[in-house]
């Protein structure tokens, strides 16, 4: 008996028939050498058999066999039938599909340097999700919706991991060279709870219409959690002052590198308590950067000359980010007094700027 996957060769990505021992061990004889090989992250995966692919391939009216782009940092060659591969292996439903495919397309854009992911950092693409589609392939946008148990967040983040290491390469200890790497790198993606919104979605404020469905992607480097602060002050300014504050860590070599990018992502109670006191998204992300500048004082005096250098220090304030439009707002999750925040890295050659891509539903 015989499965069909995709071979990470050095050179070029070919299909092999991969010989399995019986219907009894299928799923384990194929996890088995898929690990052998290092066409997986680690967790079982599904065989993607001819069939399971070709239903992947028939919810999208494109050549399967056309190369899209050439994925670094190996630069494979990436076709429709090679993401659909990894997407059944991921244990995606073919309605994902085009959702998968449009983040890919998002990730090889020009604008997002995947190829700079390899580095030391434990750096990975965040996929936020807009649009009508959230709901017809059962994305979670509300509580836990960055967390375990929804098959279409887990499956799709991990189908996007799984083509990046066997088309770009990224497997451990091959291109990647991160020194502790992310649980973030398993999987990182979910949708944005737009109906309970008092703010207008992430994809409408970049350009597109309401009723599109847009997949984002951005550059980020870690999961922060923020609780409220200390003296538990429900306020629309404290929670704002909070939150630009908690930007900060001196660790986080991006500061220094040019600027954190973050995302910051409140539920929608929070953001009903800013809209409340007449607290625009626009506003909101100005007065998160005012309140994240932070006296030239907190920092050692052999990092001010290095702050100088990359223009961060001005009237005797360092900040964090080049302005207000460089803290990128996402509205998910349950009720409670947290917040999330992702630092992003951001560089003079390659800044932060996420990248969006319409899902094609014309098939689904």
């Amino acid at each position: 008996m015989t499965e069909t996957a995709t071979h990470r060769p050095t050179e070029e990505i070919k299909t092999m028939r991969v010989p399995l021992g019986s219907l009894e061990d299928l799923y384990e004889d194929f996890f088995a050498i898929a690990n052998d090989n290092k066409w997986t992250d680690g967790l079982p995966v599904i065989p993607p058999t001819p069939k399971r692919v070709a239903e992947f391939l028939a919810t999208l009216d494109r050549d399967p066999d056309e190369v899209m782009f050439i994925m670094p940092p190996r630069k494979g060659p990436c076709t429709l039938r090679a993401i659909a591969a990894n997407a059944v292996m991921a244990g995606c439903l073919p309605e994902y599909f085009p959702t998968v495919v449009a983040a890919v397309e998002a990730i090889n854009d020009p604008m997002f340097p995947l190829g700079t992911l390899v580095g030391l950092r434990p750096e990975t693409p965040f996929y936020l999700i807009n649009g009508p589609i959230r709901d017809r392939i059962g994305l979670n946008c509300a509580r836990g919706c960055l967390g375990p148990g929804w098959r279409a967040n887990a499956t799709i983040g991990r189908a996007l991991r799984l083509v990046m290491i066997n088309v770009g390469g990224f497997s451990p200890g091959g291109y990647a060279r991160t020194c502790f790497a992310s649980p973030l790198q398993y999987t990182f993606c979910a949708g944005e709870d737009e109906e309970e919104s008092a703010w207008e979605p992430f994809h409408v404020e970049r350009g597109f219409k309401k009723e599109q469905s847009v997949v984002s992607v951005f550059r980020v480097t870690s999961y922060i959690g923020m609780l409220a602060p200390l003296d538990w002050d429900q306020s629309p300014e404290g929670l704002l002052q909070h939150t630009g504050l908690g930007l900060t860590s001196l660790g986080n070599t991006a500061l220094y590198a040019n600027a954190l990018s973050p995302v910051v992502l409140f539920n929608p109670e929070r953001v009903q308590l800013l809209a409340d006191a007449g607290i625009t998204k626009a506003k909101a992300r100005e007065m998160i950067w005012e309140y994240s500048l932070l006296p030239v004082s907190f920092f050692r005096k052999s990092d001010v000359p290095f702050l100088e250098k990359k223009g961060r220090v001005a009237n005797g304030k360092v900040s964090l980010v080049d302005g207000p439009e460089d803290i990128y707002l996402g509205v998910m999750g349950g009720t409670g007094i947290h917040t999330v925040y992702l630092p992003g890295f951001s560089h003079e050659q390659i800044p932060h700027v996420p990248v969006s891509k319409v899902i094609d539903e014309s098939k689904v």
